[in-house]
């Protein structure tokens, strides 16, 4: 059993970056999220219409599915003319360490 100190000692470990690293997964456990997201890993430069023709699902549901993303700091938009395209928020570390899984992920299973 652990000792008091010890249980403080490994309370220290936790942040406030527990929480948003928490509601980030929680985010990402939609598997049309998820794929949303590896989509864009793969190919950076896909229009709301294309990702939705993708993924066999509603415009409107792509386009909650992307607000749900960007509001978790997972993606952001880029405007090119009419057309909006999400990309990945690179300077999220999460993104990062994420885009790094999915990458090694795809290699450990070719």
């Amino acid at each position: 059993m652990l000792s008091e100190k010890e249980i403080q000692k490994n309370r220290t470990i936790f942040s406030e970056t527990d929480k948003s690293m928490a509601a980030s997964f929680k985010v990402l456990s939609d598997v049309n999220r998820y794929r949303i997201f590896r989509i864009l890993a793969q190919q950076p430069k896909l229009s709301v219409s294309n990702i939705a023709r993708i993924l066999n699902i509603s415009l409107p549901l792509t386009s909650q599915h992307l607000k749900i993303l960007t509001h978790a700091n997972l993606l952001q938009k880029e405007r090119a003319g009419k057309k909006i395209f999400p990309k990945l928020e690179h300077g999220n570390p999460f993104v990062q360490a994420i885009v790094k899984t999915i990458e090694l992920t795809l290699k450990s299973t070719d």
